[in-house]
């Protein structure tokens, strides 16, 4: 056990109550290699998956609150490791040192795992560096080694959160050769009636203006840029395509009959409600079943695993749930062999099509369309809150019948986006060398 000789009092009013936790510790290590398993309400302590233990303090001691300081303590241990590691790249790596500016990596999605995997994939002639999602860490990055760039990756980062402008801002001030590559752009369309929300293409616009290169995901994103006059903005697809499989489907590489399920939940964030979509699955589910059909579950993200079992469970579909978080070869290994697929999230659908499955996605926010329209496959995507069992069910059960045929258009679809988005990393990563 060790207790912080130095820390940061955070607050927050939950139930009535004000809760006092640790927010930092002298121990990085320690913290960085744990994960919050139990609160002790009495002793007011947090006991880590390493064994250490955290001393807090609370004001209160209602669910809620004991809920709260372990969701501040893993957010602690993951932001701890996130330093940790980037100090130790800046001052190990070689050069040219690339800094990475991504989605949420270090939180068991798939998507996000995915998503830096492909950026080292894509720039394998740099040092990748998993740049701390802090505006102010630029400061304290100018006096480690020299870092050559800066790359705004992927996920809908533009014109999403205050918090992604500020950090591109001042790494793309801050970094002497920066470029987006494969990013997606909020749409107002969507966000407009969530919140606080404010469409900030126009302040996003010169910022983009400092970058050598803005290549987007899809159409949509491309579109959404073009319309407050940003220009020279490329589509080079989400870059979960560089995992694209280099041959072409073979006609005996497939289950026949089968079907991959992908449901997750979006606290309420997005195209419908979550609890038609539920019951639409269920539905399509127990189609699968009763027409003889293998059926497997794929969960990315532990919070979407409660609601994918109430599905499995109430269409008896339950017997193959697979949970795979952040290892993209063993999630491709297990989806390639499927007949058809289905998917909600963007990156367990994406994935699929880059086995070349054919799959449906049900789009739950506008960036799951803008990457099927990237892959021409917009006939494919659906609305989640137009999504209707009977529909999916006539084409995944068409698709099935011709399944190589169906296969082979995806693989003509997805190749040659991988290809442009390879050919185009390559060109950057030219450019870096020579700088």
């Amino acid at each position: 056990m060790f207790k912080a000789s130095a820390m940061t009092i955070l607050s927050c009013c939950t139930g009535g109550s004000e809760l006092l936790a640790i927010a930092r510790a002298t121990r990085i290590g320690a913290l960085s290699n744990g994960r919050v398993l139990r609160l002790n309400s009495l002793l007011r302590e947090i006991e880590l998956s390493n064994g250490d233990t955290l001393v807090c303090w609370l004001s209160g001691s209602n669910a809620v609150g004991r809920q709260y300081v372990m969701r501040m303590g893993n957010r602690v241990i993951a932001s701890a490791k996130r330093y940790r590691d980037f100090f130790w790249q800046s001052i190990t790596a070689k050069p040219p040192r690339l800094a990475y500016i991504g989605g949420f990596y270090g939180h068991d999605n798939l998507g996000d795992e995915a998503l830096y995997d492909a950026a080292e994939s894509l720039f394998n002639k740099c040092s990748l560096l998993k740049y701390p999602r802090k505006p102010w860490f630029t400061s304290i990055a100018k006096v480690l080694p020299r870092i050559h760039c800066a790359v705004l990756g992927g996920g809908t980062l533009i014109n999403r959160l205050a918090s992604w402008r500020h950090l591109a801002e001042r790494c793309f001030d801050t970094f002497p050769f920066s470029f987006v590559f494969g990013t997606g752009v909020a749409h107002p369309a969507f966000w407009s009636s969530r919140g606080e929300w404010k469409d900030t293409r126009r302040e996003w616009k010169s910022i983009l203006e400092k970058c050598s290169y803005v290549g987007v995901r899809g159409p949509l994103s491309a579109q959404l840029l073009a319309d407050v006059g940003l220009e020279h903005v490329e589509i080079v697809g989400d870059p979960v395509l560089t995992f694209a499989l280099r041959g072409p489907p073979e006609s005996s590489s497939h289950i026949p009959d089968s079907i991959g399920l992908n449901l997750g939940q979006a606290n309420g964030c997005m195209w419908g409600s979550e609890d038609r979509v539920l019951d639409e699955y269920v539905k399509l589910a127990t189609f699968a079943r009763k027409a003889g059909w293998r059926v497997m579950w794929f969960v990315v993200y532990p919070p979407d695993l409660s609601i994918t079992q109430k599905a499995a469970e109430l269409s008896g579909t339950g017997q193959e749930i697979h949970k795979i978080y952040c290892d993209v070869n063993r999630y491709l290994e297990l989806v390639r062999p499927l007949s058809t697929f289905v998917g909600m999230k963007l990156h367990a659908t994406a994935l699929a099509t880059c086995a070349y499955v054919p799959s449906v996605m049900l789009e739950y926010r506008p960036k799951c369309r803008d990457y099927m329209q990237s892959i021409g496959q917009d006939e494919a995507n659906f609305r989640t809150d137009r999504f209707k069992a009977e529909e999916v069910w006539d084409i995944v059960s068409a698709w099935n019948s011709q399944r190589q045929a169906a296969s082979r258009v995806v693989y003509d679809a997805v190749m040659p986006l991988s290809e442009t988005q390879k050919s185009k990393a390559n060109r950057l990563m030219e450019t870096m060398m020579k700088s």
